[in-house]
């Protein structure tokens, strides 16, 4: 049987790690995600090739919705988070999620109007997902919220699915 003190180690490391972001100037962290949903949206408009995907490449594809989107609300969280991370910072986790799950909703809702691109409904679940997944690890990890880990397990089973549907049943 483990310790309960070594297996908290490493989140100690990650939540040294959360205080050392908050104290990057805040204009400094705000660029991050905007510099990410700009990269998103030209990645967006970009008119796909011709060439038959693979299902292992379609998976590799679907899958990165939820770490792009779980990146997004990453960085907003970090951009509105105050010092030290644990202090409780009003509308950060659910204005992260909630502002990259928009913002992936307007994504796709834009793909629609790319030639070879698709509004897919699976595709925003994966994006919301793969966003609440990071809000509540980072909440955890924090010391904001302690019993996160059924929630994340929930959140990264939600994400699967979401990916498995977006790959094999096209909607």
């Amino acid at each position: 049987m483990t310790d309960p003190a070594e297996s908290s180690e490493p989140l100690r490391g990650l939540t040294a790690f959360l205080d050392w972001l908050v104290r990057i100037p805040k204009w400094l962290r705000t660029l991050v995600p905007i510099t990410g949903m700009l990269v998103l949206w030209w990645s967006s408009s970009q008119v796909p090739d011709d060439e038959p995907h693979s299902t292992v490449g379609s998976l590799l594809h679907n899958s990165m919705h939820v770490v792009a989107y779980a990146c997004i609300a990453a960085s907003l969280w970090v951009a509105w988070s105050c010092r030290p991370v644990a202090a409780v910072c009003v509308f950060r986790s659910r204005g992260a999620w909630l502002l990259a799950s928009l913002y992936g909703a307007v994504d796709e809702l834009h793909q629609a109007y790319v030639p070879g691109r698709v509004c897919s409904f699976a595709d925003l679940v994966s994006d919301a997902s793969g966003a609440a997944l990071a809000v509540v690890v980072l909440r955890g990890v924090s010391g904001v919220a302690p019993s996160w880990r059924r929630i994340a397990g929930v959140l990264f089973a939600a994400s699967l699915a979401s990916v498995a549907a977006a790959t094999f049943a096209n909607w």
